[in-house]
C-alpha cells in the first residue's frame, strides 16, 4: 500500500471514527484490517478509492489552498463535511463507500469490541 494513501486513509479515518484520533496502537490495526478488506476488493473498486482519496487531495487544495494532510484535525472534520454536500453524486457515494471501509475496518478491531459491548463472534461448540 502505497505510503502516501496509507496516511490518507488515516486522517480520513480519524475524522470518520473520532476514537482513532491519535491513538496509534489502534491506528496500526486499523490499517491492518483496512489493507486486508481494500486488497480483497474488486482492481475497479480498489482503483475507484484509489482515484477519490486523489480527489480528496486535489480538492484540500482547491478548499483549503494545504494538503490534506496538512490540515489540522478540525479543518480535516470540516472540509469533510463539506464534501458530503458535495453537488456530484458519484463523489458522495464515493465517501459513503469508503466510510463503510473505514468502519469495517475499525470495528473489526478485537480491542474495540468492549467500548461496543460486543463480546466477538459466537462459537459453536458440537
Amino acid at each position: 500500500m502505497d505510503p502516501k494513501f496509507k496516511q490518507n486513509i488515516i486522517l480520513f479515518a480519524e475524522v470518520i471514527v473520532p476514537d482513532l484520533y491519535q491513538k496509534t496502537s489502534l491506528e496500526y490495526l486499523f490499517i491492518k484490517n483496512f489493507k486486508v478488506i481494500f486488497l480483497g476488493l474488486e482492481k475497479d473498486s480498489a482503483s475507484k478509492i484509489k482515484l477519490l482519496v486523489r480527489l480528496v487531495e486535489t480538492m484540500s487544495f482547491i478548499y483549503n489552498l494545504k494538503s490534506f494532510e496538512k490540515l489540522s484535525y478540525n479543518k480535516r472534520q470540516k472540509f469533510i463535511d463539506k464534501l458530503y454536500q458535495f453537488p456530484i453524486g458519484k463523489v458522495v457515494a464515493g465517501l459513503t463507500g469508503l466510510r463503510s471501509l473505514i468502519l469495517i475496518s475499525y470495528y473489526g478491531i478485537d480491542e474495540v469490541w468492549a467500548t461496543i459491548n460486543y463480546d466477538g463472534p459466537i462459537t459453536q461448540t458440537s
